[in-house]
Order: C-alpha cells, then structure tokens, then sequence
C-alpha cells in the first residue's frame, strides 16, 4: 500500500511541513558526515600520504557526486510541483527520468574518469599520491551506477515528502561505509582501496532498500517500466533544474581541483590535507542547515505548484530563521572544541607533528557556517522557484574570484589561502540572498499581472 502521510503533510502547513522532515533529514546528513569522518579516521591510521590521496581524490568522486545531487534535485523540484498541481502522472515520469538518466550518466562518466584519471593527477600536481589516489577511486568508478542512483532514490522519497524512507536509504549506506571500513582497510589489507570500495558496496545497498519500495508499491509516487522510456518533454522538465545544478556541482568541483594546485603552492601536499581534514569538522556543522534546506525545496516548490506564494514565502522565513540560529551556536562550539577535535584525528606520527597548524586552520574555519547557512538557505529557494541557473552563475563567478584569490595567496602559505576561502564563503553568501529575494519579488509580479 503506498504511503500518502508524507504528502499529506507536505502540501499542509508549510512550518509543520519542514519540522517533520528537519529532523530526519539531519539524521541522514549527519550519518552520511560522521560516515565522511569515519573515513577520514581509519584512512588517518595508513599515514599523511593516504590521507592526501583520499583528499586529492574528492574532485573526482565529486563528478559521480554532481550528477547525482543535481539529478535528485531537479527530481524534488519538479516532482513536488508537480505534486502540488495534483499531476502525480507527470510527477512518475519525470522520477522515471531521474532514475534512467542517472544510469546513462553515471556510465558516460565512468569511461571519462577512468580515461583522464592519470592527467588530471598530474595536474593536480599529485604525483607523489598518485598510487593512493588510483587505489582509492576506481572501485567507485566501477560501481558509480549504484553511487549516482543512491542519492537520486533518497530525491525522489523527499519530493513527495516520505523523509523517513530517504533518511533510511542514506543512513543505510552511510552504516554499511562505516562497517566495512576497517573490516577491508585493515581486515582484508586493501588499504586505502578498502575505503573507496566501501563507499561503493554500501551504496549498492542502499539502492536495493528503494528499488524494493517502488517494486512493492510503497511509495505515494509509482514509477513503472514506461516512465523509464526516454521522453524529451521530461527530460526537459527535469534537466532545467538538474542541469544547472550539476554544471555548478561539476565547476565546484573543477575549482576544487586547480585550488589544490595552489594549495601545495602555499603548503606542500601536506597542505591538502591541512585545508581538508579540519574542514571535516565544519561539514559536519552545516548538517543542521543542509537538512532545513532539504526540507524547505518540497514544500516551498509543492505551494508554487498550488499557486500559493503566501505559504511559499512562509517556508522560507521560517527555514532561513531556523538555519541562522543554529549555525551560529555551531560556530562558536566549533571555536571553543578546535583543539581536541582535532586531535582526533592527529593521533598518527606524521599527522602529530603538524597538529598547531591543523588547529589554527579549525579555529578560522569556525567563522565559516552562518555565510554558509545564507548561501545554503538562498540557493535552495532559488531551487524551488526553478531559477537553478542563478546558484550555477554564483557559483561560477566565485569559482573564478577564489581563484585568482588562491594565485594571490600561494605566494604566502596555508594561513593566506585559508582566509581567501572564508572571504569566498562570504561573498557567496551576500549573492545568492540578494539573488533569491530578487526572483522572488518576480514571481510575485508575474502573478499579480497574470503571466
């Protein structure tokens, strides 16, 4: 029997609506972050070279993560608004077309990986890691279907407000990474493969759990075989959204790969893992804010759908109230905790010697969640108003601008470029706020005037 609660809900009071997802979508989040620090963790134990091989690597893992969020969130988009319309016809095809494009993408993507893994190495000027980096990506390179699919099914269950089964289907693959870890780590002596093919086997797992759901009919939207069919309409639909979002994820990521090119300019190739490890912890701190954005997309896109833009603009106050709130405590907590945080995860020989510097780095990066709550808050209703391209321009703009900061910066060290990446943060934040309030006012207008 298909569960319709969660729609209910979702196209019900909009403040009630976000509550009842925040929290399952935190303790997804959560889990999948812990399970990031679970693997920074283990991989910590094999020595400051695979732990840089592991950081140097999340460009191209990046590639299969892109796709996959900017499916799953042109899925929620237009799926919820649908939904909203009481079109749930519409609202099968376009998940339909989230799950086959998905597949087709994750494939094409794998061939282009594996092809150009070698020379984006030596770009990224990490040739000394260049064994830890191919060891560690290519069982995610051989599984990315399930790896794409994974995050795309968890899309789906939020778009028609089911949080409880899409926090199960990310909290299980999260579990299962965290399990398997040191069991292949260090039980089966794979090293840092162990944790690329974990990444990649849970996921596997979490796509059985939602592939069994729709089978059964448990889901308020049914996909059958038709709407797996490519049609042009949907796809079009879809990719307005998605195809945006992806290209920001994919420059997102192209800046995270020549930054890294500046980083050891500034810091060596310890560097990287001096910029990346303490920035674990501040992942971990912007769940609070990435689980409210989540939760507001579906509701604030479902009440467009219904053409009721005084319930959107309620979802939005009240999400970006939430988030500001919470990510200021989090950034004093992580001010206050640097030091032993941190030395968590410098209990092995070569990452103990550079442990003031890691802590220093903790200490600034404190300054980053509320921008990155405003940033969060503001692309997430520019999502839901459809308007995907303006996070894209965002993010491109400011990819162009942190690089010529990270130039300028590498002549000095690590400290120069960190503050260059809080200035970033900063900036994206103002913009993107700017941007959504400004796309807002416009849907207003165009609805006043009947257009």
């Amino acid at each position: 029997m298909a569960d319709e609660k969660g729609l209910d809900t979702l196209l019900g009071e909009p403040r009630a609506a976000i509550r009842s997802m925040v929290i399952p979508f935190l303790i997804s989040i959560a889990t999948v972050q812990i399970n990031v620090f679970a693997d920074t963790f283990w991989v910590s134990g094999l020595g400051v070279d695979a732990v840089s091989g592991m950081t140097s690597a999340i460009p191209l893992y990046s590639v299969f993560s892109n796709i996959a969020v900017g499916l799953s969130v042109g899925a929620v988009s237009t799926i919820a608004f649908r939904l909203g319309k009481g079109d749930r016809s519409s609202a099968s095809r376009l998940a339909g077309s989230a799950i086959s494009t998905g597949i087709v993408m994750a494939a094409l993507c794998s061939t282009i990986v594996f092809v150009l893994l070698d020379p984006v190495v030596d770009v990224m000027g990490a040739q000394d890691v260049r064994k830890e980096i191919f060891e560690y990506v290519l069982p995610i390179i051989l599984l990315s279907p399930a790896v794409v699919l994974n995050t795309i099914f968890g899309g789906l269950l939020r778009a028609e407000g089911n949080a409880r089964r899409s926090t199960v289907v990310q909290m299980s693959a999260a579990i299962i990474n965290m399990a398997l870890d040191p069991v292949l780590i260090y039980g089966a002596g794979l090293g840092i493969a162990g944790a690329g093919l974990a990444t990649a086997l849970s996921s596997c797992f979490g796509v059985a759990i939602a592939v069994r759901w729709y089978m059964n009919g448990k889901t308020a939207v049914a996909v059958g075989r038709e709407d797996l069919k490519p049609d042009l309409e949907t796809e079009k639909e879809i990719m307005t959204v998605a195809g945006p979002r992806t290209l920001e994820g994919l420059t997102m990521s192209v800046v995270i790969l020549f930054q890294r090119v500046f980083i050891i300019m500034a810091g060596g190739t310890v560097g990287v893992a001096l910029f990346n490890v303490p920035f674990r912890y501040v992942n971990l701190s912007m769940c609070p804010c990435e689980a409210t954005g989540m939760a507001m997309v579906p509701v604030a896109s479902a009440a467009y759908g219904q053409g009721d833009l005084n319930k959107m603009r309620t979802s939005m106050v009240y999400a970006l109230k939430l988030v500001m709130s919470m990510s200021f405590v989090l950034s004093l907590a992580l001010f206050v905790l640097s030091e032993p945080l941190i030395s968590l995860l410098t209990t092995e020989p070569s990452m103990e010697e550079w442990k003031d510097a890691f802590v220093w780095n903790m200490m600034m990066y404190s300054i980053i969640p509320p921008f990155f709550a405003l940033q969060t808050i503001g692309s997430s209703m520019l999502q839901s108003m459809k308007r995907s391209k303006r996070p894209m321009e965002v993010t491109m703009l400011l990819g162009i601008i942190r690089m010529f900061l990270f130039w300028i910066c590498s002549s000095y060290d690590y400290r120069a470029i960190t503050i260059a990446l809080i200035f970033s943060y900063v900036l994206s934040s103002t913009l993107m706020m700017i941007l959504a309030r400004y796309e807002f006012k416009k849907i207003e207008r165009q609805i006043s005037q009947g257009t």
